[in-house]
């Protein structure tokens, strides 16, 4: 029997703490998402800047609509919807906070990533009926979308089924479109197949089902497209993982929904849910399914049927039947972290409050750059050796440039805040060229007015020598000292493994620049055949330069201590004697 509480914000609360805890079993990502949730509230009591509140009456009100409706299948049919704590969390997640001077929804988009059987569609198809019927908004466009007729049909057909009778008196539903009598809202459902993209509508809230076997973003596209003359419109994306995933949009979104709850990228208006197996996990091992699955694992038949298709999949041998256990039940993208060159973590927890150049203001250093051909992103990073304790430490400043003109596309086509990494001070936006293509004298500049303005004394700069003669020619003419970067596995391998090592040990300091971590994450590892590595990118949208430029740095810093043994211990009058043969060595000798 489920506990009862006052409030059901008093149950989201003892339930993101257990979740946070390990009382209840959870993926990290799902800690994660209940750690900002508690953090959303401490910044509703005491952040004077953060405009959201709590809606207790919104959330009790959507919880009593689900129990006015009824399970559609499984051991509960025909039984009230009671929603458990889980579910709860995401559906008044989405109804209940809002905007304090609108009282809108804060909640624009939701990524709502979980195994199969777990009941996605009866969540997301009492979030469509109750869109049109309980809020009471006139002419709501509700829809459903799917590549195939079939996908699409999966939600629509889940709202008919679950609707109650004295709800469906109030509804006149077809096999195209349930509307409702009084509202003349209405459900309807598309698919790509059909050539129904959504061109021309104007939604109120969108369901994008099984993201993950969506070729294009197409259709989220069209359909954001259509929100501008909506108030609150809402867009959910329900999926499992998928395979051959790298260039898919559902993938894009999976990777950007993560950096959100890994605090790299800053949206407060993205609610983000992802339930499934960590890194190193054995699939095979029941005790940790519940992660991808809190729902399907909270009753026998669900972890009979869990185990039943585990058994069948590996006992066959069948690739395809293992990969789809892995995608469908547990959740995994196949590929995804095979490689992954750090955990964020150990990264995140290295940040100091201190600004970094301000820290070592006439200190030594060490730099580095990374040239991009035309419109990628070009960086520069600062690494800074020092010791506490006898302990060596490496601080890093990185910075990075790009032209206006291209950002302003990769904004559209990569859904990457750059606006706000230039507002935080860690990107320049270029507008040199036509805004087209690098500035390099911006960089040379600013590079120079750092060393200057902190009184930086740079020992080695080093670059990549792709795209580098103009930078190299005007550094060495100001006095600086170059250093070429090779870029194979065999000359980067040491550097890399060694400040991978140094995060994981909290020899590494930094000041939380979200672009530097944002590239560290989407860092992955190329192995030569000597087992040596270097970092690399595996997806177009994604970018590793400021990455790399700290690890070009650090190449140059590894060696900062060489040379500087301290021997005060071997300059005793004592020793010398020894040594040369003073008094005591001819003492030693007779």
């Amino acid at each position: 029997m489920m506990k009862q509480y006052p409030t059901i914000l008093e149950e989201l609360m003892v339930y993101s703490q257990e979740i946070i805890d390990g009382n209840i079993i959870a993926c990290d990502k799902h800690r994660k998402a209940c750690t900002r949730f508690l953090r959303d509230l401490e910044r509703m009591e005491n952040d004077d800047g953060f405009p959201y509140y709590w809606d207790e009456q919104a959330a009790q009100k959507i919880v009593k609509w689900y129990k006015r409706n009824k399970h559609s299948k499984g051991v509960l049919t025909g039984q009230p919807i009671i929603l458990d704590s889980y579910q709860k969390f995401i559906v008044c997640n989405v109804e209940a906070w809002r905007h304090e001077d609108t009282e809108y929804r804060r909640f624009k988009y939701v990524y709502n990533q979980v195994a199969r059987k777990n009941a996605k569609s009866q969540i997301e198809g009492g979030q469509a009926s109750y869109e049109i019927s309980a809020r009471g908004l006139k002419a709501a466009e509700v829809y459903t979308l799917g590549v195939e007729r079939d996908q699409a049909l999966i939600v629509f057909n889940e709202i008919d089924l679950m609707i109650s009778k004295p709800i469906r008196k109030r509804l006149n539903i077809t096999k195209k479109e349930i509307s409702h009598k009084k509202s003349k809202s209405f459900i309807k459902h598309l698919s790509k197949r059909a050539g129904k993209t959504g061109d021309g509508k104007n939604p109120q809230l969108v369901i994008v089902d099984e993201y993950h076997a969506h070729p294009t973003s197409e259709m989220y596209d069209v359909m954001t497209s259509g929100f501008g003359a909506r108030e609150e419109p809402l867009i959910i994306i329900i999926t499992t993982a998928g395979f051959d995933f790298e260039n898919k949009p559902c993938y894009k979104e999976y990777k950007y929904c993560s950096d959100i709850l890994d605090g790299i990228i800053d949206n407060d208006e993205y609610f983000v849910i992802i339930c499934e197996l960590d890194e190193g996990d054995d699939p095979k091992d029941e005790t940790v399914w519940p992660k991808a699955n809190p729902v399907l694992t909270s009753y026998p038949v669900g972890r009979a049927f869990l185990k039943r298709e585990c058994k069948k999949a590996y006992e066959s041998g069948d690739e395809e039947k293992i990969r789809n256990f892995l995608t469908k039940n547990c959740n995994i993208w196949l590929k995804h972290g095979d490689n992954k060159y750090v955990n964020i973590d150990y990264w995140n927890k290295c940040r100091i409050e201190e600004e970094i150049l301000e820290k070592f203001r006439g200190c030594e250093c060490y730099a580095a750059f990374d040239l991009s051909k035309t419109g990628d992103l070009t960086s520069l990073s600062f690494e800074f050796p020092f010791e506490i304790e006898n302990i060596r430490m490496y601080g890093f400043h990185s910075h990075s440039w790009i032209p206006i003109e291209t950002m302003r596309e990769k904004m559209k086509t990569d859904k990457i805040p750059y606006d706000f990494w230039i507002e935080s001070g860690w990107l320049t936006a270029t507008e040199a060229n036509q805004g087209l293509i690098v500035d390099y004298w911006a960089m040379i500049n600013y590079f120079e007015d750092i060393v200057e303005c902190y009184d930086l004394k740079v020992k080695l700069v080093g670059y990549d020598a792709h795209n580098a003669n103009l930078l190299v020619a005007e550094l060495e003419r100001r006095g600086y000292e170059l250093v070429q970067i090779p870029q194979s596995c065999a000359k980067l391998d040491e550097p890399t493994v060694n400040l991978r090592d140094l995060m994981k040990v909290g020899q590494v300091v930094h000041d939380g620049n979200k672009l530097l971590t944002w590239s560290l994450n989407n860092a992955v590892t190329d192995t030569n055949s000597f087992g040596e590595i270097k970092i690399s990118k595996k997806s177009t949208f994604k970018r590793i330069d400021p990455a790399a430029t700290c690890i070009f740095a650090h190449k140059l810093g590894m060696g900062h201590w060489k040379g500087t043994m301290n021997l005060d211990k071997y300059r005793t009058e004592d020793y010398l004697n020894r040594l040369y043969g003073g008094e005591n060595g001819d003492e030693k000798k007779n």
